[in-house]
């Protein structure tokens, strides 16, 4: 889900006083297995607030799917879905952090043997243990928190993105124990090569960016599909990538402007993406017609704007290191430290895309 930014010390206001930041982490004892409850628990993280909670009222709970949730408490306010269904109905809400990321670790490894118990399925099943046993912290004059459950509040769950298909799902497989769920553009199926996914940008996005854009990548594919080795290492070096040894992992890198439509609201303003489409169809102030400046003129803005991103994004990381696919060696790939979401999505993802995977 994309980030809503607070100060991190911000406090809530309830009747004139101040209640706990945002920001304050509490802890549950989540079940390791929901298979195997013998096996114990490990301390899963969530942020809370009352701040507009009566007697009663529902518990909004959501979860930011794959990431460290500590600086996502802008979903605890009325910033987001949560807070704006929470305010009017009286409710409280809630952001729980997903096993596996952030610092709500079964185990204290990222290992393949800790990582068994990184499923759907058991993240499903935190929701539901959650909702059914979590002692929420409110002050006594306002609610006995343990006394909340979904058998005496109506619970709604959030979320969006893979988090929202964690919704559908867990709407689907427990009912009856959630009031409601609101699932956000829920990816409740894995397509590997959804080139799909670009298509409402491509048909939404102002008219002359997206013929620029068809240009280049068009260029480009055709470029490095048959051009001469020399033509393919002059478009990487135009594009900023000089040192990025395979010609795909080149072209792939041109998805993270687009990439930026998804975080568009109506509050975010044009934010990168229409930077981006600015840096392609502005010339001495004018901006071009429907059909683009075309081809060179793209190259060139593009090119420029890419070797830009490309330095900011890699600093000193070598490039194959910063924008690479191929090299299995990679630290991301091995390293199984805690808090390490690129590994705990990976293995998700992949999990996800092939069930009958023999996993180590």
């Amino acid at each position: 889900m994309p980030l809503v930014a607070l100060p991190a010390d911000m406090k809530p206001l309830r009747d004139g006083i101040e209640l706990p930041p945002y920001s304050t982490i509490y802890y549950f004892d989540q079940l390791i297995d929901h298979k195997k409850p013998e096996l114990g628990t490990f301390k899963q993280r969530y942020m809370f607030t009352w701040e507009y909670y009566q007697k009663g009222g529902p518990i909004i709970l959501s979860t930011p799917g794959e990431g460290n949730a500590a600086t996502y408490f802008g979903y605890l306010t009325n910033r987001t879905v949560p807070g704006l269904l929470a305010q009017p109905n009286h409710g409280a809400t809630i952001v729980l952090e997903h096993r596996f990321f952030g610092l709500s670790n079964p185990y204290p490894d990222l290992s393949p043997t800790s990582l068994r118990v990184h499923t759907i399925e058991q993240a499903i099943e935190d929701l539901v243990y959650f909702a059914r046993n979590v002692h929420l912290p409110f002050p006594e004059a306002i609610e006995d928190g343990n006394n909340v459950g979904p058998d005496k509040n109506p619970w709604i769950l959030v979320g969006g993105s893979y988090s929202g298909a964690l919704v559908s799902w867990t709407m689907v497989s427990h009912p009856g124990v959630f009031h409601a769920g609101y699932s956000s553009s829920g990816v409740v199926q894995a397509i590997s090569y959804y080139w799909g996914y670009f298509e409402p940008i491509r048909q939404y996005m102002p008219k002359n960016c997206s013929a620029d854009v068809e240009r280049v990548i068009n260029h480009m594919d055709l470029t490095f599909t048959f051009g001469s080795k020399k033509e393919k290492d002059a478009l990487k070096t135009k594009f900023g990538m000089p040192n990025v040894t395979h010609y795909d992992d080149v072209a792939g890198t041109l998805r993270n402007q687009l990439w930026a439509w998804q975080s568009l609201t109506p509050a975010s303003g044009g934010g990168a993406f229409f930077t981006f489409c600015d840096a392609l169809e502005m010339k001495n102030g004018t901006a071009a017609g429907p059909n683009g400046w075309g081809l060179k003129h793209a190259l060139d803005a593009w090119g420029q704007y890419e070797t830009k991103y490309v330095a900011n994004l890699c600093g000193d990381t070598p490039q194959d290191d910063c924008l690479g696919s191929y090299d299995s060696s990679l630290a991301y790939y091995h390293t199984i430290e805690v808090d390490n979401a690129y590994r705990s999505w990976l293995w998700f993802w992949y999990a996800f895309l092939s069930p009958g995977l023999a996993l180590p």
